[in-house]
């Protein structure tokens, strides 16, 4: 599969094939541990990053916050929950967040690789498969949110 437009002009650029995609890929042959530990940091990341806002987010859909709560936007609540309640407010609680969300993205890193390649081979014994990736990719779920889910509850 070619990833050029015809009718461009193209000299001098190289043609880019299907084959050859490796941008989100570890070498192959990786371990399952390397999966995982891939999972767990990109997890972490991930929730560390986007915490803050998902407190906000959560404080604005609310049915009942503090009646002079009356947001304008995100920037304008997390600036008051920081300058009322404090620096540290947004990330309340994030903790336990963390304690799943390791687990939760080493766990559906693994299992995404291997159930993909074992469906692949059983599908399309000639390598990528769009149904094999769906698959594993549905069950990758299912196991990270039978992980992270009572994490998010508590």
């Amino acid at each position: 599969m070619e990833l050029r437009s015809p009718g461009l002009p193209m000299e001098g650029v190289p043609a880019l094939t299907g084959d050859n995609d490796e941008y989100e890929s570890l070498p192959e042959g990786a371990s399952p541990v390397i999966h995982m530990l891939a999972g767990a940091v990109a997890g972490v990341l991930e929730h560390t990053v986007m915490y803050p806002v998902d407190s906000v987010k959560t404080r604005m859909q609310s049915l009942q916050p503090d009646p002079n709560a009356k947001y304008k936007g995100v920037g304008e609540a997390l600036k008051r929950m920081i300058r009322t309640e404090g620096l540290l407010t947004p990330l309340r609680g994030i903790n336990v967040t963390m304690l799943g969300a390791g687990p939760a993205h080493a766990l559906y890193f693994a299992c995404y690789e291997k159930m993909k390649t074992s469906i692949g081979s059983m599908i399309n014994h000639a390598g990528n498969s769009h149904v094999a990736n769906g698959v594993a990719g549905s069950l990758a779920t299912l196991l990270h949110d039978a992980v992270m889910n009572p994490a998010e509850v508590l």
